[in-house]
C-alpha cells in the first residue's frame, strides 16, 4: 500500500496542474483534485477496457466497442483545458456528458435496460456532485433516471432495440461495466479520504496558528494594559513631580531678580549682574519646560480644564508680537502682522489660546535667521484662524507629523544647533484639539513652513470628558 509521503508527494504534483485561483479557497482546491484524479481514474478504466473490448468475436460490435471507448477517452481529456481555465462547473458537466453520451450509444446498441453498461449511468450524479457541486449531481442523476426509464418504457411498449451482444460478450461486457464502475467508486473513495487527510493536517496546522496567534494577543494585551498603567503612572509622577519643582523655581527666579536689583543698586558689580541673569534665564527655560510637561500629563489624564472668555484675538496677537520684536530683531528677522478687522471677539480661553500662539512664533523665530515671519488672523461667522509662516528652514515632508510628537525636533542636527525641547508643538496641538480646532502644517525644506491654528468662534463644553490619545514618553 502507497505510504503517506508517497501520496502527499503525488497530490502536490498533481496540485501543480490546478490554477492557482482554485488553489486558493480549500473547498475548490479538494474538488479539482478529485476533477484530476476521476479524470485519470477514467482514464486508466477506459484504456483497461480496451484489451477486453478487442476480444469480441463480432467485428461491427468490437469497432463500435473500440471507436466509442477511445473516442470518449480522447474528449474527456478536454476536461483538463477546462480546469486550467478555473471552470470546475464546466470541466465536471463536460466529463459527464462525455461519459453519458457513450454509455447511452453502448445501451442502445447493446439491448437496452439489459445492456452491460447500464449500470454505470450510475456513476454521473456522484461525478457530477462531486465536482461541479450538488446542483450538477441532481440534474444529472434526474438524466440518468430519466434515460434508463425512457428505455424501459420504450421496450415495454414494444419498441425493439438492436443486441448485438452474444451470451459471452455480454457476460465479458456486464463484468467489465462492474469491474470498471467498482474501481472508479473505489477511486474516487480512496482520493477523497487522501485529499481529506491533506484538509485535516492544513487545519491541525491553521489551528496551531491560531492558538499562537491567540497566545500573542493574550500577551499583547497583557503588555497592553501594563503600558497603560505604567503610563497612568508616569503621567501622575510627572503632575506631582512638576509641582514640586515649581516652587523652588519661582523662589530662584524671585531671589535672583532681588540680586540683580540689589547689584545693580550698589554699583560696579556687572560681572555679577551678568552670571545672575544667566541662572535666572536658565530657570526660566526650565520653568517652561516644567509648565510643558505638567499641562501635556493634565491634557493624558483629562484634567485640564479649560476658563473661555470672551476676548479679542487681533489685540491678543499683538500682545504677542510685542513680546517677541526683540528676539526677531537678534535673528535678524522681520516680524509682521496682517490681521482682519471685522474678527471681532470670540469665546475661549485667552491663555491657551495665547500659549499656542507663543510656541507657534516662537518657534518660527528660532528657525528662522535673517527672514520673515507672518502672524495672520482671518475668520467667518463659524471659525477664526491664526497662521503662522516662516521663511525659515522648513521640514521635510516625512517629519511633519513627528514634529507633534513628545521631545521631537526635526532631526538630530537640528536638535543640536537650535535649543528646546521638543515639547511645544505636542502641547500646541493636545489643546487645540481640546478647544475642538485643528492645527495643520505645510513646509518645504529651505523655504520656510506654515502653521494653521483653526478653532470655532465660541467654545463650547463637551458633554463627555476630552480623552486625548497621546504616545507615551
Amino acid at each position: 500500500m502507497t505510504d503517506r509521503p508517497t501520496l502527499r508527494r503525488w497530490l502536490s504534483w498533481i496540485e501543480g496542474l490546478i490554477p492557482a485561483k482554485l488553489r486558493r479557497d480549500p473547498v475548490t482546491r479538494r474538488r479539482s483534485l478529485l476533477a484530476l484524479g476521476i479524470l485519470g481514474a477514467n482514464t486508466l478504466v477506459g484504456t483497461a477496457l480496451l484489451v477486453p473490448l478487442s476480444l469480441i468475436r463480432q467485428p461491427d460490435l468490437r469497432a463500435i466497442a473500440l471507436t466509442n471507448t477511445g473516442g470518449c477517452l480522447l474528449l474527456m481529456l478536454l476536461g483538463v483545458l477546462f480546469l486550467r481555465r478555473g471552470s470546475l462547473w464546466l470541466a465536471g458537466n463536460w466529463i459527464c456528458g462525455i461519459l453519458y453520451a457513450g454509455f447511452v450509444y453502448a445501451i442502445l446498441r447493446g439491448g437496452g435496460v439489459r445492456a452491460p453498461f447500464a449500470i454505470c449511468l450510475a456513476l454521473l450524479p456522484i461525478l457530477a456532485g462531486i465536482i461541479s457541486g450538488r446542483r450538477s449531481g441532481l440534474a444529472w442523476g434526474f438524466i440518468s433516471v430519466a434515460t434508463i426509464t425512457g428505455c424501459y418504457v420504450a421496450q415495454a411498449g414494444g419498441v425493439e432495440l438492436p443486441d448485438l451482444n452474444d451470451p459471452d460478450t455480454t457476460v465479458m461486457l456486464a463484468f467489465g461495466a462492474l469491474a470498471g464502475t467498482s474501481i472508479l467508486v473505489t477511486w474516487m473513495t480512496s482520493f477523497s479520504e487522501a485529499t481529506k487527510e491533506a484538509a485535516i493536517v492544513q487545519i491541525e496546522q491553521a489551528s496551531a496558528q491560531l492558538a499562537s496567534a491567540i497566545q500573542e494577543e493574550e500577551k499583547a494585551r497583557h503588555a497592553a494594559d501594563q503600558a497603560i498603567a505604567a503610563n497612568a503612572a508616569k503621567s501622575a509622577f510627572l503632575a506631582t513631580m512638576s509641582h514640586e519643582l515649581r516652587t523652588p523655581l519661582n523662589a530662584i527666579l524671585g531671589y535672583s531678580e532681588l540680586v540683580v536689583d540689589e547689584l545693580r543698586d550698589r554699583g560696579g558689580h556687572d560681572d555679577l549682574i551678568d552670571d545672575i541673569r544667566k541662572v535666572h534665564a536658565s530657570g526660566r527655560h526650565l520653568l517652561g519646560l516644567i509648565t510643558d510637561v505638567l499641562d501635556l500629563t493634565r491634557i493624558e489624564a483629562s484634567r485640564l480644564e479649560l476658563s473661555p472668555t470672551e476676548f479679542e484675538p487681533a489685540k491678543l496677537l499683538r500682545e504677542v508680537a510685542e513680546i517677541f520684536i526683540p528676539l526677531a530683531l537678534r535673528n535678524n528677522d522681520v516680524l509682521t502682522l496682517d490681521l482682519a478687522d471685522d474678527i471681532g471677539e470670540v469665546h475661549h480661553d485667552a491663555t491657551r489660546v495665547r500659549q499656542v500662539v507663543i510656541n507657534l512664533v516662537g518657534n518660527a523665530i528660532k528657525f528662522t535667521r535673517d527672514g520673515t515671519v507672518t502672524v495672520r488672523l482671518r475668520g467667518d461667522p463659524d471659525l477664526f484662524e491664526i497662521f503662522v509662516e516662516d521663511t525659515g528652514i522648513g521640514i521635510p515632508i516625512d517629519k511633519i507629523e513627528r514634529i507633534f510628537e513628545p521631545f521631537t525636533q526635526v532631526d538630530a542636527s537640528s536638535t543640536r544647533r537650535y535649543e528646546g525641547t521638543g515639547l511645544g508643538l505636542a502641547v500646541c496641538r493636545r489643546l487645540v484639539s481640546l478647544m475642538g480646532g485643528a492645527i495643520e502644517v505645510r513646509s518645504s525644506v529651505g523655504r520656510g513652513s506654515s502653521f494653521t491654528v483653526r478653532l470655532p468662534r465660541r467654545y463650547t463644553i463637551p458633554e463627555r470628558p476630552v480623552s486625548v490619545t497621546t504616545s507615551a514618553f
